[in-house]
């Protein structure tokens, strides 16, 4: 049994505002959402918008995303565990999941799925890093023209940081293929923004039979603030 929150840290945490959620008011991190969602989604791009809960289950954390059992992640080192089958969720991915089941059982030929919110990590903080930092998984699936992965991130960057010079690194991730982390320069430095890749097909996340069309969906996982 992995060590818990007590009831006064849960309610503490779960009191941190979501600063994607605009019936908790307006926010800069809003205007960088809507953004990024006009990047990534096409001109007959149908947007779905899947907050999700902040507590989640761990199956959905990690078992449908294909982290091992084994994985030091799972520790309660690195995750906030509400009780044994339950944690704070950790990243935005373990969103997809359940907004994955809600697109199979209603389909669409061209769809993105906007996974935005509060998530509760372990780190040390520093200027780049947060206890409860602010992430986005868009993930684009389409039945028809495969999505050009390259070009999304081009797209991206020149909505959000436009002219900044951008760099893709090769990255693995238990649930994509072609996996990559985006980079982009910031005062003579790089500065992780993103990472990207394509749905693996093997995995609990196809929508369907393990293909969402043509190609692999392409999934922008975990873009934060």
């Amino acid at each position: 049994m992995p060590k818990l929150l007590t009831p006064t840290q849960l309610t503490r945490d779960l009191a941190v505002r979501d600063l994607t959620d605009r019936a908790a008011g307006p926010h800069a991190v809003q205007l960088v959402v809507e953004r990024a969602v006009a990047a990534v989604g096409g001109p007959r791009t149908e947007v779905r918008w899947w907050p999700g809960d902040r507590v989640v289950t761990v199956a959905d954390n990690y078992d449908h995303l294909g982290y091992d059992p084994a994985d030091v992640t799972r520790d309660a080192r690195y995750t906030r565990y509400v009780d044994a089958d339950h944690v704070l969720r950790s990243h935005s991915s373990a969103m997809v999941p359940a907004a994955l089941r809600a697109l199979k059982a209603c389909p669409a030929d061209d769809v993105l799925l906007v996974c935005p919110g509060v998530v509760y990590r372990r780190d040390s903080i520093d200027r780049l890093h947060t206890g409860t930092p602010h992430q986005l998984d868009l993930w684009r699936i389409t039945r028809t023209e495969e999505p050009d992965l390259d070009q999304l991130v081009a797209a991206l960057v020149e909505h959000l940081l436009p002219g900044r010079r951008w760099r893709l690194e090769p990255r693995r991730h238990p649930y994509t293929v072609d996996g990559a982390q985006l980079d982009v320069e910031h005062r003579g430095e790089w500065v992780e923004i993103a990472e990207c890749g394509r749905a693996h097909p093997p995995s609990s996340l196809a929508p369907a039979s393990g293909r969402a069309g043509p190609g692999s969906p392409s999934a922008w996982a975990s873009t934060g603030w």
